[in-house]
């Protein structure tokens, strides 16, 4: 009876602190498949991971396992924890040596560093590759990588969270009188042809589900307009991607065609931090809320 007792308490004590903690008992080997398709077997809950894209990054983080993250690009720089992580080289620019120095057993990339993705295939080490094409893409990505650390209850639970926040700005946004029509400048370096996101890209979906309508209709997710098609669209608001490097001041001191835009005009340009557009994690919810802030101040403003 003691002794029945005794393995009881032993086995609360062992699973206990697993419950608590949002996960399951370890799995034997399982196979997920990534973004690009590929098929990744996972021989044990990773312990040493290295981290090639800011997105991923912080999809460990909130997920709490960013104790388990031994090296990170430079372009790595959220949360905090994430800074004093050791580095592997620049974003898109890694070091192969490095990332072996950390000795991982597991590598999550975006999948854009062709040369360094390449070198680790032919390497005997676990890589997923993250690269979603809509906001359902960047939960259906959390979830893979709450199962491969073994974290899958903590994973449903925050995706279950963006997902309740995504849903009442989408509902509020659909109770809007109308839906102002926007341009996201994304880099303005040529002022006569400024790059700007279409159809297929994170802002284009955000700018709808945050009730306002892109003035770019077709030519792809990132594209170049001309200031003809500029004005001829003649946006209630622009948007920049571009901050802090151009802030709307300048883009309402800038001359010619400029100056006839109706945005310019009202002084309807606002910044809004690309990282939370161009960063495929968590904070893209963080995005769509202060891109329907700007879009419709009077439904979410406070």
């Amino acid at each position: 009876m003691r002794k029945s007792i005794l393995i009881l308490v032993l086995l609360v004590l062992t699973i206990l602190p697993c419950l608590l903690m949002g996960c399951s008992e370890p799995a034997s080997p399982f196979t997920v498949t990534d973004d690009l398709g590929r098929e990744v077997c996972i021989e044990k809950t990773p312990e040493a991971v290295v981290s090639l894209a800011p997105s991923a990054t912080e999809i460990l983080f909130a997920l709490d396992v960013g104790n388990r993250v031994v090296g990170v690009t430079e372009k790595c720089d959220y949360p905090d924890g994430a800074k004093a992580k050791p580095k592997v080289g620049p974003y898109n620019s890694t070091s192969l040596e490095e990332i072996l120095d950390k000795e991982p057993d597991l590598i999550l990339t975006d999948g854009y560093d062709d040369r360094v993705m390449e070198q680790i295939k032919e390497l005997d080490i676990p890589m997923l590759v993250l690269q979603p094409s809509d906001i359902s893409g960047i939960f259906k990505d959390i979830k893979l990588v709450g199962q491969v650390m073994n974290v899958e209850h903590r994973a449903g639970k925050l995706v279950d969270g963006l997902e309740q926040r995504m849903d009442a700005v989408v509902e509020l946004a659909a109770t809007a009188a109308s839906k102002p029509t926007v341009f996201f400048e994304i880099d303005a370096t040529d002022q006569t042809k400024p790059w700007t996101a279409g159809p297929g890209s994170f802002a284009d979906s955000m700018i709808s589900l945050a009730g306002g309508q892109n003035i770019v209709k077709e030519g792809g997710a990132w594209l170049q307009i001309n200031l003809e098609k500029l004005l001829s669209a003649d946006p209630d608001l622009i948007i920049l991607d571009d901050q802090p490097a151009v802030t709307p001041e300048q883009v309402i001191g800038r001359a010619g065609v400029w100056q006839e835009l109706r945005a310019v005009k009202d002084q309807k340009v606002y910044a809004i931090n690309p990282d939370l557009i161009s960063r495929p994690g968590p904070r893209t919810i963080d995005g769509l809320e202060e891109m329907a802030t700007i879009i419709h101040p009077e439904l979410f403003t406070g």
